[in-house]
């Protein structure tokens, strides 16, 4: 890994029961705990949406920009690259499910945030094929691992 990179894995219990929907039958949001780049740098949050969004067949997965204790000592907004990661447990790690985050100035999601966490975020509606996700490979134990690699 290059010194410019960050990496966090991103561990999503209780799979099944994230699946079910609300008492609307709306599909329930996993939101992750807070991720900062660096110790004194960006912090960030994950939104994943399981069954995904408007009936969607797809995992549905977001970056949402959080306030950090530091922000007024960054650059913003924040640019560079952010890739999600599936992770492939079957032991064959070249069959992860990727996505790419470019994060450049002119997308809003990730201008400096005025509260605890955006509400505009930036992923994808179409990240994985359920069928595909909820396959032997990445779900095992009720458990699904998310990567979550920045770099420069």
């Amino acid at each position: 890994m290059n010194p410019r990179e960050t990496c966090f894995i991103l561990e999503i219990p209780e799979v099944e029961q994230r699946c079910q929907l609300d008492a609307n039958g709306e599909t329930i949001a996993f939101f992750s705990p807070a991720i900062n780049k660096q110790k004194y740098e960006y912090k960030f949050g994950i939104r994943v949406y399981l069954n995904g969004v408007d009936n969607g067949r797809y995992v549905a997965i977001f970056v949402h920009m959080m306030e950090g204790e530091h922000d007024d000592l960054l650059q913003w907004p924040f640019t560079g690259t952010i890739t999600l990661s599936i992770m492939d447990r079957s032991g064959a790690r070249n069959n992860d499910i990727s996505q790419i985050v470019q994060a450049t100035s002119n997308v809003s999601a990730f201008q400096r945030p005025r509260e605890a966490i955006c509400r505009k975020g930036c992923g994808f509606v179409k990240f994985a094929p359920i069928e595909q996700v909820f396959g032997p490979n990445y779900v095992k134990k009720d458990k699904l691992f998310l990567k979550i690699e920045f770099s420069d």
